[in-house]
């Protein structure tokens, strides 16, 4: 059996061994920690900070404040987080009751460009539209097919992609769509639009 003095003495053997590197892994383990506390609490932060900014930009678009459409562009153009994505959806909105389809269009397709599936979809279907509107058709069809590719949007692209093509004259391709949208899930107004393509060619 080891006396004391051994004891001490390999205790003493094994720190000049292995002491430099446990040091340094508390120290890169407190580094992380404390690292990582750091990074979660600045990212909390700047979410605070970009729903604070979402909430203000809604407040003054709501009200049609002067610069409103200024305040909202340099927020949606300046953040890259999911608050200004919905920013640039809200200020897409409020230009399209101000007849500013050009604003619009460019918010809309900021959404298109980052965000995800869903909330792109939500864009695409939206830019359609205003494209329909201005008989942008080609656009507006690419926008339309961008949104089918999302399962909870087929239907109402292909009812869209429907109205499209038949603004184009193309009512062979409309009866089509429409009948892609009712097999997709659409009700209503889409078999309505379908029955009188029918009945009308």
């Amino acid at each position: 059996m080891e006396t004391e003095e051994q004891q001490v003495e390999r205790i003493k053997q094994f720190w000049n061994e292995h002491g430099k590197g446990i040091v340094a892994g508390l120290v890169v383990g407190f580094a992380l920690f404390y690292g990582w506390r750091y990074y979660d609490a600045q990212v909390r932060a700047d979410q605070e900070a970009a729903s604070e900014k979402f909430e203000s930009i809604l407040v003054q678009l709501e009200a049609n404040q002067e610069n409103s459409t200024a305040a909202a562009q340099e927020f949606v153009s300046s953040s890259d987080s999911t608050y200004a994505l919905l920013a640039a959806l809200e200020l897409a909105k409020h230009a399209v009751e101000s007849n500013d389809y050009a604003t619009a269009v460019s918010a809309l397709q900021t959404v298109r460009d980052n965000a995800q599936p869903a909330l792109r979809a939500v864009a695409d279907i939206r830019q359609a539209r205003i494209l329909l509107a201005q008989e942008q058709y080609d656009a507006a069809l690419a926008a339309a097919e961008a949104a089918a590719t999302v399962e909870a949007f087929k239907a109402q692209a292909a009812e869209l992609k429907g109205d499209i093509l038949l603004a184009q004259g193309d009512n062979a391709g409309a009866r089509a769509a429409y009948q892609a949208a009712l097999d997709a899930g659409a009700q209503g107004i889409a078999e309505i639009k379908l029955n009188s393509i029918v009945a009308g060619s």
